[in-house]
């Protein structure tokens, strides 16, 4: 195989893994980049990514930063060489698994929270009014029904996590 359809089935490759990526909620050109590292699949200099991704370095650098923030790469260090260089975990399933996990279970929790104190100030006033109508009680029992749906969310995304650590 030459090197031009080398080079293409290569990007082709990132084309079609950077859609997976961003499926986690990762944007568009920080998912290229992080599919870049991956498939590079040696550390690799900002200089080094703003060519690849033809990103400016700026713009590399942020990404990098959001992509760190996140626990999806790495700072290394190589004897010899002075600037940053950056990789990616080979185990992708238990990294992003965890991510995204971690983003739901703080979700549900701040959902959580919001909805019970809602439902508490909703107890609180129908217990100081007697004429609570029938929409009123549909629209407790609608909460109710949220709240069990956000709890069952946050307790499937719990086990998950706890089931990522072994994989």
């Amino acid at each position: 195989m030459d090197i031009n359809a080398q080079e293409n089935n290569k990007q082709l490759i990132i084309n079609e893994f950077t859609k997976t990526i961003e499926m986690f909620d990762i944007p568009s050109s920080d998912a290229r980049l992080f599919s870049i590292l991956f498939i590079e699949d040696t550390p690799m200099t900002l200089d080094e990514m703003s060519v690849a991704s033809g990103k400016s370095k700026t713009s590399v650098s942020t990404g990098i930063r959001t992509l760190l923030e996140q626990n999806l790469v790495e700072r290394v260090w190589k004897k010899g060489v002075r600037k940053d260089l950056y990789t990616t975990d080979p185990n992708l399933y238990r990294k992003f698994m965890n991510v995204y996990i971690h983003k739901w279970i703080n979700h549900t929790s701040t959902q959580l929270q919001s909805l019970q104190e809602i439902e508490q100030d909703i107890k609180v006033e129908n217990t100081s009014d007697m004429s609570v109508t029938n929409t009123q009680h549909l629209l407790e029992k609608k909460l109710t029904d949220i709240i069990t749906f956000q709890t069952l969310i946050k307790h499937t995304f719990a086990t998950m996590k706890s089931e990522t650590k072994y994989q």
